[in-house]
């Protein structure tokens, strides 16, 4: 059986973009997640607590000291010339009815990566939430 170069050409192709969806699909189930199992508090103690929780968890997680902490911001520095890592911010967003969400966003500020950044948010999420 014969097989023409375009042939293969034409399946690798196939090939990779059914990969590509793939990883992408996998990324927008787990961005789902995260989006599903963001924070929120009610009560001013539940607050207080998970905001502690979330402080430790950034001092803990990230590899830049803190830049600002109050009652609506945690915040790292950024990278600079001489360091590279891991940079965190959490929000304390108002939303309906008295409740707050509590909402990480991660970045990486170095060559040769970091951590995944989905998979820090999930974790905090999941630590966060599991603050009585």
């Amino acid at each position: 059986m014969i097989v023409s170069a375009g042939r293969i050409v034409a399946v690798s192709c196939a090939s990779l973009l059914l990969a590509a969806c793939g990883a992408s699909e996998e990324y927008q189930v787990r961005l789902a997640e995260v989006e599903r199992t963001i924070p929120i508090c009610t009560s001013d103690a539940e607050c207080d607590a998970k905001w502690s929780a979330a402080r430790d968890w950034v001092v803990a997680n990230a590899n830049f000291s803190l830049r600002s902490d109050n009652e609506t911001r945690i915040d790292t520095l950024n990278a600079d010339s001489t360091r590279s890592g891991t940079a965190i911010q959490v929000d304390r967003v108002e939303g309906q009815n008295g409740e707050y969400q509590i909402i990480v966003d991660v970045e990486c500020f170095a060559a040769y990566g970091c951590p995944s950044e989905l998979d820090m948010r999930l974790d905090f999420n999941r630590t966060i939430n599991a603050v009585q």
